[in-house]
């Protein structure tokens, strides 16, 4: 693959480039600059559901999700902002409002800690599922999902 099949944009003020098909958060981890993230996992059909990833890109009213956006040429995305960081934190504090206490550090436990969120300013959900325990291989608890497939 040639330079010229790259596209070119910037991420947070740097020039990058992304390859063919490859996401705003793709390109991003492979530049080293950290989006948070819940639903992606690389070999995974991408979902955009838990919106964690929301960067801004200048010119649009709304922000977009980093996993699900490929890059244009020239594109200006800025996901160490202002306005995308508080919206990834929110979304962050809303899934920890409805999060049973982690038993052993995962994603959302570390992405939580990197937002220095211990807890949550919003109550808890009236309405919880409750947890299957019929097969004996798989525990099905969906108070932990945050409906990405994974």
């Amino acid at each position: 693959m040639s330079a010229q099949d790259c596209i070119s944009f910037s991420l947070n003020g740097e020039p990058v480039d992304a390859l063919p098909g490859e996401t705003l958060l793709q390109a991003a981890k492979r530049h080293g600059v950290e989006i948070p993230h819940l639903c992606y996992k690389p070999g995974y059909r991408a979902e955009g559901s838990c919106r964690a990833c929301m960067v801004e890109i200048k010119g649009e009213r709304t922000l977009a999700a980093a996993c699900m956006r490929l890059p244009t040429k020239g594109m200006e995305v800025f996901s160490d902002n202002a306005r995308a960081r508080k919206s990834q934190q929110l979304v962050l504090e809303l899934l920890l409002a409805d999060m049973p206490p982690a038993t052993s550090p995962n994603e959302f436990s570390q992405w939580c800690g990197r937002f220095e969120l211990a807890a949550s300013r919003f109550p808890e959900s009236d309405s919880k599922p409750d947890r299957d325990h019929s097969h004996p291989a798989i525990a099905v608890d969906l108070q932990q999902c945050i409906l990405c497939n994974r």
